[in-house]
Protein backbone atom coordinates (compact mmCIF):
# COMPACT_ATOMS: atom_id res chain seq x y z
CA UNK A 1 0.00 0.00 0.00
CA UNK A 2 1.21 3.35 -0.98
CA UNK A 3 1.19 6.62 0.90
CA UNK A 4 -0.47 9.31 -0.35
CA UNK A 5 1.09 12.16 -2.24
CA UNK A 6 0.84 15.23 0.36
CA UNK A 7 -0.48 18.05 -0.99
CA UNK A 8 0.21 20.65 1.21
CA UNK A 9 3.31 21.39 3.88
CA UNK A 10 3.53 20.25 7.42
CA UNK A 11 2.70 22.30 10.32
CA UNK A 12 5.82 23.95 11.50
CA UNK A 13 6.51 23.79 15.17
CA UNK A 14 8.56 25.66 17.04
CA UNK A 15 12.29 25.37 17.69
CA UNK A 16 14.85 26.22 19.56
CA UNK A 17 16.00 28.57 16.97
CA UNK A 18 12.67 30.72 17.21
CA UNK A 19 13.20 31.97 20.23
CA UNK A 20 11.85 35.72 20.84
CA UNK A 21 9.65 35.60 17.81
CA UNK A 22 5.68 35.58 18.78
CA UNK A 23 3.30 33.93 17.19
CA UNK A 24 -0.12 35.97 17.68
CA UNK A 25 -2.15 32.71 17.81
CA UNK A 26 -0.22 31.12 20.13
CA UNK A 27 -1.12 30.74 24.13
CA UNK A 28 1.26 30.13 26.50
CA UNK A 29 0.46 27.77 29.70
CA UNK A 30 2.36 28.52 33.27
CA UNK A 31 2.35 25.19 35.59
CA UNK A 32 2.36 26.01 38.85
CA UNK A 33 3.20 23.12 41.47
CA UNK A 34 3.51 23.94 45.17
CA UNK A 35 4.31 20.89 47.83
CA UNK A 36 4.93 20.63 51.41
CA UNK A 37 7.29 18.29 53.38
CA UNK A 38 7.76 17.94 56.47
CA UNK A 39 10.06 15.67 58.61
CA UNK A 40 8.85 13.16 61.87
CA UNK A 41 5.51 11.33 62.18
CA UNK A 42 3.04 14.72 63.08
CA UNK A 43 2.66 17.26 60.29
CA UNK A 44 3.38 21.10 61.75
CA UNK A 45 0.23 23.21 63.26
CA UNK A 46 -0.40 25.14 59.84
CA UNK A 47 -0.92 21.91 57.68
CA UNK A 48 -3.14 20.44 60.87
CA UNK A 49 -5.11 23.74 60.44
CA UNK A 50 -5.85 23.26 57.16
CA UNK A 51 -6.77 19.61 57.42
CA UNK A 52 -9.21 21.07 60.08
CA UNK A 53 -10.80 22.97 57.23
CA UNK A 54 -10.93 20.12 55.35
CA UNK A 55 -12.34 17.67 58.21
CA UNK A 56 -13.81 18.98 61.05
CA UNK A 57 -11.85 16.39 62.96
CA UNK A 58 -9.10 15.73 61.27
CA UNK A 59 -6.20 16.60 63.72
CA UNK A 60 -7.85 14.50 66.31
CA UNK A 61 -8.26 11.52 63.82
CA UNK A 62 -4.45 12.09 62.83
CA UNK A 63 -3.30 12.10 66.89
CA UNK A 64 -5.26 8.80 67.35
CA UNK A 65 -3.46 6.74 64.68
CA UNK A 66 0.05 8.00 65.57
CA UNK A 67 -0.56 6.94 69.05
CA UNK A 68 -2.27 3.49 67.87
CA UNK A 69 1.18 3.27 65.42
CA UNK A 70 3.27 4.35 68.30
CA UNK A 71 1.51 1.81 70.81
CA UNK A 72 1.67 -0.99 68.18
CA UNK A 73 5.52 -0.28 67.58
CA UNK A 74 6.44 -0.13 70.96
CA UNK A 75 4.49 -3.63 71.59
CA UNK A 76 6.46 -4.97 68.28
CA UNK A 77 9.82 -3.77 69.85
CA UNK A 78 9.24 -5.47 73.07
CA UNK A 79 7.92 -8.82 71.66
CA UNK A 80 11.02 -8.75 69.38
CA UNK A 81 13.48 -7.64 72.21
CA UNK A 82 12.12 -10.57 74.38
CA UNK A 83 12.10 -13.08 71.47
CA UNK A 84 16.17 -12.05 71.00
CA UNK A 85 16.58 -12.18 74.70
CA UNK A 86 15.61 -16.03 75.04
CA UNK A 87 16.60 -16.69 71.43
CA UNK A 88 20.02 -15.66 73.22
CA UNK A 89 19.97 -17.55 76.68
CA UNK A 90 18.80 -20.55 74.56
CA UNK A 91 21.64 -20.54 72.27
CA UNK A 92 24.17 -19.73 75.19
CA UNK A 93 22.41 -22.76 77.62
CA UNK A 94 22.87 -24.96 74.33
CA UNK A 95 26.44 -24.22 74.16
CA UNK A 96 27.10 -24.85 77.83
CA UNK A 97 25.88 -27.79 77.77
CA UNK A 98 27.06 -28.99 74.45
CA UNK A 99 30.89 -27.64 75.87
CA UNK A 100 30.15 -29.59 79.47
CA UNK A 101 29.40 -32.39 77.51
CA UNK A 102 32.22 -32.71 75.14
CA UNK A 103 34.50 -32.28 77.91
CA UNK A 104 33.31 -35.21 79.46
CA UNK A 105 33.26 -37.52 76.13
CA UNK A 106 37.22 -35.96 76.82
CA UNK A 107 37.69 -37.17 80.33
CA UNK A 108 35.96 -40.36 79.43
CA UNK A 109 38.13 -41.28 76.53
CA UNK A 110 41.23 -40.10 78.59
CA UNK A 111 40.07 -42.44 81.65
CA UNK A 112 39.62 -45.79 78.74
CA UNK A 113 43.51 -45.03 77.79
CA UNK A 114 42.74 -42.90 74.43
CA UNK A 115 44.78 -39.67 75.10
CA UNK A 116 44.93 -38.34 71.14
CA UNK A 117 40.86 -39.10 71.15
CA UNK A 118 40.59 -36.68 74.68
CA UNK A 119 43.36 -33.88 73.33
CA UNK A 120 41.43 -33.36 70.47
CA UNK A 121 37.54 -33.44 71.51
CA UNK A 122 38.94 -31.29 74.77
CA UNK A 123 41.03 -29.36 72.82
CA UNK A 124 38.79 -28.56 69.67
CA UNK A 125 35.79 -27.42 72.67
CA UNK A 126 38.44 -25.03 74.60
CA UNK A 127 39.66 -23.86 71.16
CA UNK A 128 35.86 -23.36 69.78
CA UNK A 129 34.84 -21.59 72.95
CA UNK A 130 37.85 -19.16 73.54
CA UNK A 131 37.21 -17.85 70.11
CA UNK A 132 33.80 -17.80 70.07
CA UNK A 133 34.08 -15.28 72.97
CA UNK A 134 36.95 -13.72 71.14
CA UNK A 135 35.01 -12.79 67.78
CA UNK A 136 32.30 -12.02 70.11
CA UNK A 137 34.50 -8.98 71.79
CA UNK A 138 36.96 -8.20 69.11
CA UNK A 139 38.66 -4.55 68.46
CA UNK A 140 36.55 -4.83 65.05
CA UNK A 141 33.13 -4.51 66.98
CA UNK A 142 33.33 -1.82 69.02
CA UNK A 143 30.38 0.35 69.85
CA UNK A 144 31.46 3.53 68.80
CA UNK A 145 31.72 1.89 64.82
CA UNK A 146 28.47 0.64 65.46
CA UNK A 147 26.89 4.30 65.83
CA UNK A 148 28.66 5.83 63.20
CA UNK A 149 27.10 3.43 60.57
CA UNK A 150 25.10 5.04 57.63
CA UNK A 151 22.07 3.92 58.87
CA UNK A 152 21.98 5.94 61.41
CA UNK A 153 23.36 9.22 60.37
CA UNK A 154 20.92 11.68 60.02
CA UNK A 155 20.12 12.59 56.56
CA UNK A 156 20.31 16.04 55.29
CA UNK A 157 16.74 17.97 55.20
CA UNK A 158 15.29 19.23 51.65
CA UNK A 159 12.79 21.80 51.32
CA UNK A 160 10.85 22.05 48.34
CA UNK A 161 8.71 25.33 47.69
Amino acid sequence: MRKPKRISAPARQAGPTDQGKTDPQREASIVVERGAYWRGPLPPPAVLEEFRQLVPDAPERIFRQWEGESEHRRAYERTALGASIRRDLIGQISATLFALTALAVAVFALWMGEPWVAGVIGGGTIVSVVGAFLYRRGPDRTKDEASDSPRTKPRPVTKRL
